[in-house]
């Protein structure tokens, strides 16, 4: 097993605590498990899924578990894409929420998947596929931000000023890392540019909410669910660390 990167650990830390808070409630808490609330043994599934969560979670941060940990919850988020996101975001193109849920849980499950490669030392074709399905994934979170504008604003805190126009320039660096990452254009500094946005967006924003209200199950499931976002662009940024850069291989004399 690869040394444990911040990734890694913050994955595990968003997922375990997000899973403990569904097993607590009984309930599906994640807007991105978009479960119908008709179906049967609705409770019961849903402490089933905060139990994987958490299980998996820790073991993640376990050596002897954390492989087969990581192999399972990222095929559990793959699930929430092809089952719970993506039918209904077909059925409803018009809707940009629906494909905003696909891109949020399409980067969730890539980077599960690419944790999953640096903890069984692999550097395959997968590693590269899931990154550029990370990138894509972040076109419709960054489009998002202007067509839900006034949502996307009231979200910042208060105290900052010139909230649109951050709403804009973040929808955009969403937009501009996801091209660049899915075109392989300086990928590694595009993914660590997300990653340090969404750590700083997960900071100001849902701690801030965390600490406006702190009885409010909803703002903690949030800053952990986003803790798990901003880990998944970590993960993305960490597998380019043994991969030269294109300035490199251009001067090496054995290429």
């Amino acid at each position: 097993m690869r040394a444990v990167g911040a990734g890694h650990v913050l994955f595990a830390l968003g997922f375990a605590v997000v899973g403990a808070i569904g097993l607590a409630a009984h309930d599906f808490v994640l807007s991105q498990q978009p479960v119908p609330a008709g179906i049967p043994w609705r409770e019961t599934l849903a402490c089933a899924s905060g139990a994987l969560l958490l299980v998996t979670a820790v073991g993640l941060l376990v050596p002897r578990a954390a492989r087969l940990a990581a192999l399972v919850l990222a095929a559990y988020l793959l699930l929430w894409v092809l089952v719970l996101e993506l039918p209904r975001a077909v059925a409803n193109p018009q809707v940009v929420g629906y494909w905003l849920g696909v891109g949020e849980d399409l980067t969730l499950a890539t980077g599960g998947w690419i944790i999953f490669c640096a903890i069984a030392g692999r550097n395959d074709s997968s590693v590269r596929a899931a990154r550029v399905l990370f990138g894509l994934a972040l076109l419709p979170i960054g489009f998002s931000h202007f067509y839900y504008l006034k949502e996307t604003v009231a979200l910042i805190p208060s105290w900052l000023p010139f909230r649109s126009f951050l709403a804009c320039l973040t929808g955009a660096a969403h937009i501009a890392a996801g091209s660049a990452i899915a075109l392989g254009i300086a990928p590694r500094l595009a993914a660590t540019l997300e990653a340090v946005m969404e750590s700083l967006f997960t900071l100001i924003v849902w701690v801030t909410a965390v600490i406006t209200a702190p009885t409010h199950r909803e703002g903690w499931v949030n800053l952990f669910i986003s803790t798990a976002l901003s880990a998944a662009a970590w993960a993305v940024a960490e597998s380019f660390r043994d991969q030269p850069s294109a300035f490199a291989r251009s001067n090496d004399p054995s290429s």
